[in-house]
């Protein structure tokens, strides 16, 4: 019955299994030059075929049924009382064969394994040894020889004891380490209630608690746990001072009663654990918490500092305060993950709300600064030239519908997505274009378009982003230059979008052709125009004249667009 296994004990059978060759090999060379018998030879030789045989059926990544690991280490618990019986002297395989046992019950079933196989090998001996007499070959070994195996039995499985305990609990350890979630939560509560559970659990902790504070906070965070649930405050910063003594900062330490003003502190510095004498938490702290015994972690990340208490520990551990310096890693790691979600978050929508204001200062702001304008024109009319007046008033009237399609757009892009098509909206071209009557209406001035067809293909996003740019573009002209024509041209090439604004006005308050980061340095030309350049990771040069007039030159990567 053969069955898929995990990698880790296979390599465990094939190493056990290549131990046993090499076992067998080196005893059938050695032994029958000490025991030259036709009996001893062939024993060795069956052992050794048998040795290649385990070898040759673990070599693939395979493990056998119930009961395959017990069933070899009995024959090997065989084999080892055999060869008790068959060699002895010098070159006898006693000591290289009772190793193998051990070390093999060890690998397989750790501390129990060592010691019932060291019983059985004890057993084993003695019965070789009152068979050989049986026998009439005498006894293997003299009395006092055999305490002094004995005593080397001993020895040997108290140390493979020790060390499968030791592989034991580091193995549950890096278990529990693994099964810290890899998902965070965006609710605080929640993960610092991961963070004190994982590192009780760990750490073997009745009592957690954190001390911490954020980089642009001026408070000091305690979390603690009481009745089952994550208790969290917020402290003025100075409330604990330092929170340990100034020579325990950045360090982990454990002591037994922190209550005492001189208290024995074991400290580990630059990997080797020192003793201290002195009180190792600020009095404040320790008393709100009782703190005797204690086990502390610095918290050291990139956004938050502060320390993680172990307290009220039965029995304080060098190995599980080595333990904590990866567990207060991790617990770092979560709370710099959540404050830093936090502030992603809060930039997420400031960006947001900066770029919603920009696009209504584009639009609503603008449509409604020009029906201002119109309506005051209209106001004059209606005395002299009513029917005049009266044109007006429809001109505004369309532009205050149009604002209200524009609105309506703007709104419809903050929803979320939804999961049908939506309407096919007006290509970019035909918005330019009444976009372009409109401002030649409203301010008497003419614009010609050369837009590219290529641009009626781009996304919907890319084509709001570019007549927004427009509109703030023929809006300062018209406003600010008193020019009499504006020129326009928007095509695509190259990966990525040109667009150029000229007019014929009057220029900027300075003259010449500047960059980007030359009027964002000098705080120079139109705001919300540069900030929509900068938020599309584009390019923009201004040339302003007083007798020319001026152009902007725009080119935006599609990528970003």
């Amino acid at each position: 019955m053969i069955t898929l296994e995990y990698p880790p004990r296979v390599r465990v059978e094939w190493f056990l299994a290549a131990a046993r060759v090499g076992l067998a090999v080196g005893a059938l060379i050695a032994a029958p030059a000490d025991v030259p018998t036709p009996a001893v030879h062939a024993v060795l030789i069956a052992y050794l075929a048998y040795s290649l045989s385990v070898l040759t059926l673990v070599w693939s990544p395979v493990r056998f049924g119930r009961g395959w690991e017990l069933s070899l280490h009995l024959v090997d618990l065989g084999a080892f009382s055999a060869l008790m019986v068959a060699t002895s002297g010098a070159t006898g395989p006693f000591f290289i064969t009772l190793i193998f046992l051990l070390v093999s019950a060890t690998l397989r079933w750790q501390v129990r394994g060592t010691l019932w196989t060291a019983g059985a090998a004890a057993i084993a001996f003695e019965a070789a040894n009152v068979y050989s007499s049986a026998l009439g070959n005498g006894e293997l070994v003299t009395v006092g020889t055999f305490l002094i195996r004995l005593v080397y039995l001993i020895i040997v499985a108290a140390l493979l004891a020790y060390l499968g305990a030791h592989h034991r609990k580091y193995h549950n350890e890096l278990g529990r380490l693994a099964t810290w979630p890899r998902t965070m939560s965006r609710e605080p509560y929640a993960v610092l209630s991961e963070i004190m559970s994982k590192a009780g659990d760990l750490l073997n902790a009745p009592q957690i608690v954190l001390v911490w504070s954020d980089s642009e906070e001026a408070a000091v965070n305690v979390a603690w746990m009481a009745d089952g649930r994550v208790m969290w405050k917020e402290e003025p910063a100075d409330t604990y001072g330092t929170i340990v003594s100034p020579t325990l900062v950045g360090r982990t330490f454990q002591t037994t009663n922190a209550a005492l003003d001189r208290s024995r502190v074991v400290v580990i510095t630059r990997g080797r654990f020192l003793r201290r004498r002195c009180r190792p938490v600020d009095e404040r702290l320790r008393a709100r918490f009782n703190m005797r015994a204690v086990q502390s972690w610095p918290l050291d990340g990139e956004l938050v500092r502060g320390r993680l208490f172990c307290l009220d520990k039965s029995a304080l551990s060098l190995d599980e305060l080595t333990m904590g310096e990866f567990v207060a890693r991790l617990a770092t790691t979560r709370l710099d993950g959540l404050y830093l979600l936090g502030r992603l978050q809060q930039a997420r929508a400031l960006e947001e709300r900066v770029r919603v204001a920009r696009d209504l200062h584009d639009s609503l702001l603008q449509s409604q600064a020009g029906a201002a304008l119109q309506l005051l024109a209209a106001r004059r009319l209606l005395d002299r030239d009513p029917a005049a007046g009266k044109h007006r008033l429809e001109e505004v009237q369309q532009q205050l519908e149009h604002g209200e399609l524009e609105m309506r757009a703007f709104i419809r892009d903050l929803r979320p997505p939804r999961q049908v098509a939506e309407v096919a909206r007006v290509g970019l071209s035909e918005r330019l274009q009444n976009q372009a009557q409109r401002i030649e209406r409203q301010w008497n001035i003419r614009v010609s378009l050369n837009v590219d067809e290529a641009v009626d293909q781009l996304g919907a996003k890319v084509t709001g982003d570019l007549y927004r740019l427009i509109h703030e573009g023929l809006v300062n002209a018209a406003r600010h230059a008193d020019a009499s024509a504006i020129r326009v041209s928007l095509s695509v090439a190259d990966a990525r979008i040109h667009l150029s604004i000229a007019d014929d006005g009057k220029g900027f308050p300075f003259t010449g052709t500047y960059d980007l980061a030359w009027l964002e340095r000098m705080d120079q030309g139109p705001v919300t125009l540069r900030e929509r350049v900068a938020a599309l990771q584009g390019e923009l040069t201004l040339t302003s004249s007083k007798q020319a007039g001026s152009e902007l030159l725009i080119t935006v990567p599609l990528a970003t667009a």
